[in-house]
């Protein structure tokens, strides 16, 4: 029984540990969401301020130069792109640093459509964060996508340390516990086995061993129904 109740133990250390990761690593995210956020809304105010003086996003080649100064000005932005996401297949009208393939960017667009959502953030992927902002006219209708592609090493770096250093404070959480839970349960479930080893030879009519002059309720109880007559086995049953 100690057994079970020590291995119940740690499983439950081992699920605060995991949920603590979870947590971590969705506030983590979350930052970074954050932080691409302001790349991407300086682009995205750009583009439709281009819009508002009446410029097509296909037709306005200042958007190339405005891309590419926002890979120069943040190194972390692997890629940024305007694409329209109503073609088949997905047209690009301008982009700047590494290009994705055309598959991913078309699986990114339809998560983002699914999502119905003005912005879409991606942790999933594993070399780089992905938000999609939809680009909108004066009028509110969407004529483009913008998508940014983020280095996320130091993201992975930190999420790393943190499953580590958790590791080592579940190993502590549980070398503490078995040091000094352990034997306070192992003696609680020894002393409730003996009073219930007391209570039971009393109920079949045999006489308990002697426990040094302690006094149980659990062997008062058994006392009283034995002398009732309800012990068990009932007489004459055999």
């Amino acid at each position: 029984m100690a057994s079970v109740v020590i291995g119940i133990l740690f499983f439950l250390l081992s699920l605060l540990a995991v949920l603590q990761f979870y947590r971590f690593q969705t506030l983590l995210f979350e930052v970074n969401s954050s932080r691409i956020s302001v790349y991407a809304q300086s682009l995205k105010s750009g583009v439709e301020r281009s819009l508002a003086l009446g410029l097509t996003v296909q037709s306005n080649v200042q958007l190339q130069s405005m891309l590419d100064a926002a890979i120069e000005q943040y190194p972390d932005i692997q890629s940024v792109q305007l694409v329209d996401d109503q073609s088949d297949p997905v047209k690009v009208f301008w982009a700047s640093g590494a290009a994705a393939p055309v598959a991913e960017t078309l699986s990114e667009l339809t998560s983002h459509r699914r999502a119905r959502k003005d912005m879409w953030f991606d942790a999933s992927h594993p070399a780089s964060f992905i938000q999609i902002w939809s680009i909108k006219d004066p009028l509110g209708h969407v004529t483009s996508e913008l998508i940014l592609r983020v280095d996320n090493s130091a993201a992975k770096t930190l999420l790393a340390d943190a499953r580590m250093h958790l590791v080592q404070f579940w190993f502590l959480l549980c070398l503490a516990s078995l040091l000094f839970l352990a034997p306070i349960l192992l003696y609680l479930f020894m002393s409730l086995d003996r009073l219930i080893r007391s209570a039971n030879s009393i109920l079949q009519g045999q006489a308990p061993q002697a426990e040094r002059g302690r006094h149980s309720e659990i062997r008062d109880l058994a006392t009283q129904v034995a002398n009732s007559g309800l012990s068990y086995p009932p007489k004459g049953s055999e």
